[in-house]
């Protein structure tokens, strides 16, 4: 097993499995779909401008989104995203999930390192472990048709596409570019 050795915030070195991205967003999508919750990875403009790794409806119409991290850089350079001032603004709360959790290997982040409304996950290739529970960030319930609407899209554009509809439209005309190019 993969071993990466990264410095933490509290200046120890944590150890932790070097996990990708998609191994992580596979083992919260299958613990997702067995507490009978319905997950989509990489979901964007459900009700946001940004990529959601995993995005997953309850059977209470609340969404909860988890954020993967698989290096400390990467979670450093998640804080000075834009999208974090729907989380800390009431006003605004509207345009983000009911609960957060970030996701990550074992010891990756830590408890101390979170913003108050987030909640943590270790993953490992044995499964999940809830480090710190999400706190409910807004009691807003999502329409359940529109998101399984878009969760249902985003599968079929993978499976019939390859891709998202957008980059597949993107790829085509890109190979139609070049080959009005390649004949002049």
């Amino acid at each position: 097993m993969d071993k990466k050795i990264e410095a933490a915030e509290d200046g120890k070195e944590v150890s932790h499995e070097v996990l990708s991205t998609r191994e992580i967003q596979s083992v919260i999508c299958k613990s997702e779909t067995l507490k009978f919750n319905i997950p989509c990875e990489n979901v964007k403009y459900l009700f946001s401008d940004w990529e959601i790794d995993v995005l997953s409806l309850n059977k209470s119409d609340y969404l909860t989104e988890f954020e993967v991290k698989v290096s400390r850089s990467d979670f450093k350079a998640d804080a000075k995203k834009k999208k974090w001032m729907y989380y800390y603004d009431t006003t605004t709360w509207l345009k983000c999930a009911n609960y957060f959790y970030y996701v990550c290997p074992n010891g990756l982040i830590l408890e101390n390192e979170l913003p108050a409304f987030a909640g943590l996950i270790y993953v490992s290739k044995k499964g999940i472990e809830i480090i710190k529970k999400a706190p409910l960030i807004h009691k807003h319930k999502q329409d359940r048709n529109k998101a399984l609407t878009k969760f249902c899209r985003i599968m079929s554009e993978r499976k019939y596409l390859g891709c998202c509809r957008l980059t597949f439209e993107n790829n085509n005309r890109r190979t139609a570019t070049s080959r009005i190019d390649n004949t002049e």
